[in-house]
């Protein structure tokens, strides 16, 4: 015996098997589903580059803002980019961040150009120029993502709060 169930043979005949059908059909119905979540976490951002992909955060004096992405693909580009405060009667800005923002996130360009750079054991401080009368700087950090999986980074102004965040990134 083939099935438990066997079909007749008139059934058979005319192509049409209930039991085999009753499932066929709900397979249909949880794929399609299935499909539908999928692009709508895709749309979404679940998965980088979606509606809602990108976030914000800022620490609590304000003093830096972030945007950045989340979930960020292996070796494609993404930018974080921090709007900072100058400090009143300040000639420059002073970033400080955790030294995996350019050994994880595979820093590529840096806009505006930093005018010092020192490295540090776990940090990295760079000094921007900022024009006279300047109440706010963005500094946009371009890369492509050199690791896989989560990575915490953090950044802070000499004389401000310290920014933490984290990012994931997928294959």
């Amino acid at each position: 015996m083939i099935h438990p169930d066997p079909p007749m043979r008139e059934e058979i005949a005319r192509g049409f098997y209930p039991a085999f059908e009753g499932r066929w059909r709900r397979a249909e119905v949880i794929g399609r589903w299935v499909m539908v979540a999928f692009v709508a976490a895709n749309v979404l951002g679940a998965f980088g580059q979606g509606l809602f992909s990108e976030r914000e955060a800022a620490n609590a004096d304000a003093s830096i803002k972030l945007r950045y992405e989340p979930v960020v693909r292996f070796g494609a580009p993404t930018r974080v980019q921090f709007d900072t405060r100058v400090p009143p009667g300040g000639d420059k800005v002073a970033v400080t961040m955790a030294k995996g923002l350019a050994d994880h996130f595979g820093l590529e360009s840096i806009i505006p150009r930093p005018s010092v750079w020192e490295a540090g054991a776990d940090s990295i401080r760079m000094e921007f120029p900022v024009v006279k009368g300047q109440e706010r700087v963005t500094i946009l950090f371009a890369g492509s993502p050199g690791f896989r999986g989560g990575v915490e980074l953090w950044a802070r102004l000499d004389a401000g709060e310290t920014l933490s965040w984290s990012q994931y990134s997928v294959p």
